[in-house]
């Protein structure tokens, strides 16, 4: 047999890899991959009140936003809502079974005037607070009764199906997060005032006084295709969105219209979403002084403010050679109540992204200074809570999280609407810890 020359070898090898190489390709997946979704959730204007029953007049629609993410290893699908709370049994199981994501994280921006379902009764007629009580709010709260209503159970199903939405277009990306410094003339304040060690409510800060603890920090989470084109791109801050609570509108406040002008900025093919942190004790510096359209407007331009401090942050951000990484850590913990005579279980997911941003999901309102102490603590720089954020463990909703210090202190969020023990929240950050050290132990 004649022996093909070197050349002719050279040639036919080149041939054969070319062949090979798209096939290759086709059946190596990406290492990280991302999706988004997003689905209205606005209800019937005749349906829409608030949490004490009274009818809401439709300002903004309400949204559902989808990231998931995915690596080789654990798939996360993180769901902010424009609620004042959502914890739905339904909707993690059916995500989970459906679409086979491992964790679901359901994040509600927290606004006071988004939509309440009906049965939704965060203070019992018979009981003024769950510290006098002792009872857990899912005691409280008929959670599988909350599906009977037509706009929740449609929720439910809108968001299952949002999850699989995202799931399905999955696109190979990178992700990029960081923090920077945001001092805003909007917000925020922390509105428990203390004097001779006793707190008193300060609702309103007009005249902008200095008031602590505050974290001027915000954290930002972009991410990208491949080309470098923006996909999705997240917000993380501490404040309570209230400026509009009471003036008898749908709507999602600041964190709306910080969405908006974060969209507008980055082009239609980006979800912007808004993950609220610990903001049990903090407000915007303007609610009730502000009259007719003013609260509108201060509402936007507080939105406006924390848009372009993140676009800021995300300005400085530096790209990485290295492909995303994604850790998730579920924890259990039983917390007795502050009554004494029974305990609580309080689920914590931590999530660690390429090793260098550390998210701790608590069911409920923790005060700011826990979130300046586990960031102290962490050794992970970029370290957030994010409040209101439940994976489907223990109780839906713990309602405040106070510090020992402020429960000594009393005043609302302390001695009032608090039901755990007073170290609860100290407990939770020793937990949340323990999982980051672990998590940055492990391959």
């Amino acid at each position: 047999m004649k022996l093909l020359s070197p050349l002719v070898r050279v040639v036919v090898a080149l041939a054969l890899i070319g062949s090979t190489l798209p096939v290759l390709a086709a059946e190596s997946p990406a290492p990280f991959r991302a999706g988004t979704a997003k689905v209205d959730i606005t209800p019937d204007e005749a349906d829409a009140v608030d949490l004490l029953g009274a009818p809401l007049e439709l300002r903004d629609r309400l949204y559902a936003r989808v990231l998931v993410l995915q690596s080789p290893q654990v798939s996360l699908a993180i769901v902010s809502l424009d609620l004042i709370v959502f914890s739905s049994p339904k909707v993690i199981a059916g995500a989970k079974e459906k679409w086979g994501v491992d964790h679901v994280l359901l994040c509600a921006t927290h606004t006071h005037t988004g939509m309440a379902p009906q049965g939704l009764v965060i203070r019992p007629p018979d009981q003024p607070d769950w510290t006098r009580s002792g009872k857990d709010p899912a005691e409280t709260l008929d959670w599988p009764g909350l599906s009977a209503d037509p706009w929740y159970a449609a929720t439910e199903a809108k968001v299952i199906a949002a999850i699989g939405e995202a799931k399905e277009h999955l696109f190979a990306a990178r992700l990029l997060s960081g923090k920077g410094p945001f001092e805003s003339a909007y917000m925020a304040h922390n509105r428990r005032l203390v004097r001779n060690g006793r707190a008193t409510a300060m609702w309103d800060n007009p005249d902008r006084r200095p008031t602590e603890p505050v974290d001027p920090t915000l954290g930002v989470i972009r991410i990208e295709d491949m080309a470098g084109k923006p996909r999705a791109f997240a917000v993380l801050y501490a404040c309570h969105p209230v400026t509009l609570m009471g003036t008898g509108a749908l709507s999602r406040d600041f964190p709306g219209a910080m969405v908006d002008y974060v969209e507008e900025q980055l082009g239609e093919d980006c979800m912007a979403f808004f993950l609220q942190g610990a903001q049990g004790d903090l407000d915007p510096y303007d609610m009730k002084t502000l009259r007719g359209e003013n609260r509108f407007n201060i509402s936007r331009q507080a939105g406006i403010s924390l848009g372009k401090g993140a676009l800021r942050v995300a300005s400085e951000l530096r790209e990485t050679a290295q492909p995303a990484s994604l850790q998730v850590q579920e924890s259990l913990l039983d917390i007795p109540n502050r009554s004494g005579d029974r305990s609580t279980q309080v689920g914590l997911l931590t999530i660690l992204v390429n090793r260098d941003l550390a998210l701790v999901a608590i069911p409920g309102e923790p005060f700011i200074q826990h979130q300046l102490d586990l960031r102290a603590k962490s050794p992970v720089a970029d370290t957030f809570i994010l409040g209101l954020a439940w994976h489907g463990a223990g109780t839906p909703f713990t309602v405040y999280i106070p510090t020992v210090q402020a429960v000594k202190e009393g005043g609302y969020g302390a001695a009032e609407c608090s039901f755990l023990a007073a170290d609860a929240g100290e407990q939770m950050l020793a937990a949340a810890l323990t999982a980051i050290r672990e998590l940055l132990r492990s391959p």
